[in-house]
């Protein structure tokens, strides 16, 4: 077994003296391999591997001295052993460390976004309020919210909440000046339908919070109260067939179109990425009283055919008629939607250049307007292809300004790979949604117009100092913008949202904290 002692300088220094030969590159390595700790696992390995190259290339010029060459031997057999043990203790350690990391993480996220949460259910629009909480909830499993219903005119408010409290009563009374509110109940989701639960729901209670959301948020959604339910495709509740007033001039909820030109507030609160439920804005894309906007087919079914649609037969019959004509399915007309129904949607949908094809097709939508569009198919863009960020290394000030350059690369590149797959998504939707995603991705430009050059520029002006002063001056300086971009990608939604989109993954915050905090290290 080699001698642990030839990995140390005491001992290399006594068999250089004898054999009267010198190399103070080797015996400097070794001096540091003796300085660092077990764990300093990349260190370790560095001098190991610096170890082991100057003995070889020693041990090539040692000619007949074979004292020496034994020696070498000896180092190099022990340098190789040593590296094994390190490498697999590095390898313990990294996956320790990791599942140690992700859980640390994980709880650092879940309290931000619990003060997140507390945070906005008392600020904002109530528009924003109700929107978020109900898609926190969409995305919780397993979880129930509270909620409560203040009785009002054209619509009742809904307020839901992980507690509702004092505030949410007097938020609700200020809005809609009444004080008349039902009893505090609790909602979950399962199966991506909202239950609401409470003591004895008034007849039709449902249909109106189905109606009371979508006209504050523009999204519909299955509601359960009691016993009864309504579905997302269901005929719009008119509050005027019950003697309630509408505001003059503005259009009843059936009628309002998702996107109002005249009126962009009508969507405030929808998010840029829709990642809880991407395909389902719940209401007509188009406005329901003018069908000759529709594209020609579209209105040929009454609701939704394929994966978790409603699936009435005639419906089915039409999507099936219309899959083997466009596509050349190949399959049996009638009316039943079974796997191979579903597997020829996606497989359409796939044609479509869908990132993610969910075998559904809802009236108005892309796949149908797709399905009964004239012509071909236009061939589908490119899959994305976002960039994994390099391992960084240990941090070091002269090589800060580089790495924090191609980070911005990076994340350039990635969120790029994320607009590529929205709008392959979205791409045969209407003209007039296509272009309002398009000026909404555009908004993701700003992440990277925030983190811009300055620290980098700051770091190489430090690292270049002349004297002491300099050096501090332009550190501190490198501190403060930091602290800047900290604050902005921990307050920043759109990071969250783009994360958060179903397409591509690319972890843009972890991105972003790993270099920030490879930036800080690198400052001291």
């Amino acid at each position: 077994m080699a001698d642990p002692k030839v990995l140390t300088a005491g001992g290399w220094k006594t068999v250089s003296g004898k054999c009267k030969v010198q190399n103070n590159d080797l015996l400097k390595a070794l001096a540091e391999y003796e300085k660092l700790a077990e764990d300093e696992h990349e260190e370790l390995l560095e001098c190991i591997l610096e170890i082991k190259q100057e003995a070889l290339a020693l041990k090539k010029k040692a000619a007949a001295n074979k004292e020496l060459i034994n020696y070498l031997t000896d180092m190099i057999a022990t340098a190789e052993a040593e590296h094994r043990c390190v490498s697999k203790d590095k390898a313990d350690y990294d996956k320790e460390n990791m599942t140690r990391k992700k859980a640390e993480e994980a709880k650092k996220y879940q309290d931000e976004d619990e003060e997140e949460d507390d945070e906005e259910e008392e600020d904002g629009e109530y528009a924003d309020q109700l929107l978020a909480a109900l898609q926190k909830l969409k995305g919780a499993k397993d979880v129930e919210y509270e909620f409560i219903v203040c009785e009002a005119k054209p619509h009742p408010c809904i307020m839901v909440a992980k507690k509702i409290g004092p505030k949410h009563k007097e938020q609700l009374t200020k809005m809609t000046g009444s004080k008349r509110f039902l009893h505090v109940g609790t909602c979950k989701v399962q199966e991506g339908k909202y239950y609401f639960n409470m003591e004895k729901p008034a007849s039709g209670l449902a249909r109106k919070m189905q109606a009371s959301i979508k006209h504050h948020t523009g999204k519909k959604l299955a509601i359960n109260v009691g016993n009864e339910v309504c579905e997302e495709d269901e005929p719009d509740y008119r509050p005027e067939a019950e003697g309630a007033y509408s505001q003059p001039g503005r259009p009843t909820p059936g009628q309002e179109p998702l996107l109002n030109a005249t009126d962009p507030d009508r969507r405030r609160g929808e998010p840029l990425l829709n990642a809880t439920d991407p395909d389902r804005p719940q209401e007509p894309l188009l406005n329901a009283t003018n069908p000759d906007q529709r594209p020609a087919g579209a209105s040929s079914i009454s609701g939704s055919v394929g994966q978790g649609g409603k699936n009435i037969p005639a419906d089915v019959t039409t999507v099936q008629n219309a899959l083997n004509a466009k596509a050349k399915a190949g399959l049996k007309v009638d009316g039943k939607c079974g796997p191979k129904t579903i597997g020829a949607i996606i497989q359409f949908q796939k044609q479509m250049g869908m990132p993610k094809p969910d075998g559904r097709i809802d009236q108005g939508r892309g796949t149908a307007r797709a399905l009964w569009s004239v012509g071909p198919l236009p061939p589908p863009p490119p899959a994305p292809k976002p960039v994994t960020p390099p391992r960084l290394g240990k941090a070091d000030l002269a090589k800060a300004p580089q790495i924090w350059h191609g980070m911005r690369q990076i994340v350039d590149t990635n969120i790029e790979q994320v607009k590529r797959a929205v709008k392959a998504h979205y791409a045969h939707e209407h003209p007039a949604l296509v272009k309002e995603i398009d000026e909404n991705l555009e908004k993701l430009d700003a992440i990277t117009d925030k983190l811009d050059h300055r620290i980098a520029e700051c770091l190489q002006r430090a690292y270049a100092a002349k004297d002491e002063a300099a050096r501090k001056a332009e550190l501190k300086a490198a501190k403060t913008i930091l602290a800047e971009y900290i604050g902005y990608v921990k307050s920043e939604k759109l990071i969250a949202h783009v994360d958060a989109n179903p397409w591509v993954k690319i972890d843009l915050k972890k991105t972003l904290v790993d270099h920030m905090t490879h930036m800080a290290q690198s400052i001291g």
